[in-house]
Parts: structure tokens; C-alpha cells; sequence
């Protein structure tokens, strides 16, 4: 009696995890995994001011991630990335009773267009932004530059992200 009780609850157990996953599946959820890239991306280009920036390896990641071929030089490439501007900064948002910062905005912004080989835009210039908060506390005041550098780097790669999401929502548009 007790196997037979045991093996009806993991029965349950199973049809409710099944009943569950189908649910998800039916209303659109799904993990987040890589962007499916537009054709033109297939080899592009990232044309920036610096090449070596903390955007542009964020793009070049994610791309690749994504399985577009990051080219060296536009003479091959199907789609070219412009990261027309690109600004990351700390804002001083509160000030302790000893007039040092003990509370920063992280901000980072970019500014990018796509067009294909022939010049031809194919997404107009766009913004993104991202802020994130940051407490300070001078006693930590290494670790809160690590942490503040940590949380930039993790800001530009959501960035590569949308930008990359936004050219396939582009992209899809008659």
C-alpha cells in the first residue's frame, strides 16, 4: 500500500511538471539563449571610434555568441555595425555628513546605426541607456571599484544585447 501511494504522488509530481512546461511553452516563455540574427549579420563588420572599447568587445561577443562572423575589415562584410558614440560615467547621487559620495549612478549609454555593404541604412541611428545604483562606502573603497567596473562590463554586454535585438525587431518589420 505505501509503494502504491508513493508511486501515485510521483506520478502527480510528474504530471503536474509536465502540465507546467507546457503552460510555459504555450504563452511564449522560453530561456534566454542567443539573439537569431537577421541573414545580413552573417559577416558584419563593428565600425567604432575604438575598436578595442568595452562596447565593441561586448558586440563582437555577442555576435559570435550568436553565430555571425566578426570581420577585421569591411571589405568582406555583408552588414556593417557603427557604434557612433559611446559614453559610460559615475554620478555622484548623495553625499554623506562628511561631503563624500557614498551613494553613485553608473551610466552608460550607446549611440548605433546598421547599414549593409552598399552603404544602404538598414536601422537608423538608435540610443540605449542603462543606469544602475551603486552604494559606496569609503572603507571599501577598492572592492567598490572592482564592484563598479564589474557592474559597467555587465551593463555594455545588456547593451550588445538590445542592440542586437532591436536590429532583429528592425529587421522583421515589412
Amino acid at each position: 500500500m505505501n509503494s502504491c501511494n508513493g508511486m501515485l504522488s510521483r506520478l502527480m509530481l510528474l504530471g503536474t511538471l509536465l502540465c507546467l512546461v507546457v503552460s510555459l511553452n504555450g504563452c511564449g516563455f522560453r530561456l534566454r539563449g542567443d539573439v537569431e540574427l537577421p541573414g545580413v549579420l552573417a559577416d558584419t563588420y563593428i565600425e567604432s571610434k575604438d575598436p578595442y572599447s568595452g562596447m565593441a568587445r561586448a558586440l563582437r561577443t555577442q555576435l559570435e555568441r550568436s553565430g555571425a562572423n566578426v570581420l577585421e575589415t569591411r571589405d568582406q562584410a555583408s552588414a556593417i555595425l557603427n557604434v557612433v558614440s559611446e559614453r559610460s560615467e559615475n554620478r555622484v547621487l548623495s553625499v554623506g555628513s562628511t561631503g563624500k559620495a557614498t551613494e553613485y549612478e553608473l551610466f552608460d549609454e550607446v549611440v548605433f546605426s546598421l547599414s549593409d555593404a552598399t552603404g544602404k541604412v538598414l536601422v537608423g541611428s538608435q540610443t540605449l541607456r542603462l543606469t544602475r545604483d551603486l552604494v559606496f562606502d569609503q572603507n571599501e573603497l577598492l572592492g567598490k571599484l572592482s564592484e563598479a567596473e564589474s557592474i559597467h562590463k555587465q551593463m555594455r554586454e545588456t547593451l550588445a544585447r538590445q542592440i542586437l535585438m532591436r536590429i532583429q525587431a528592425s529587421m522583421r518589420q515589412p
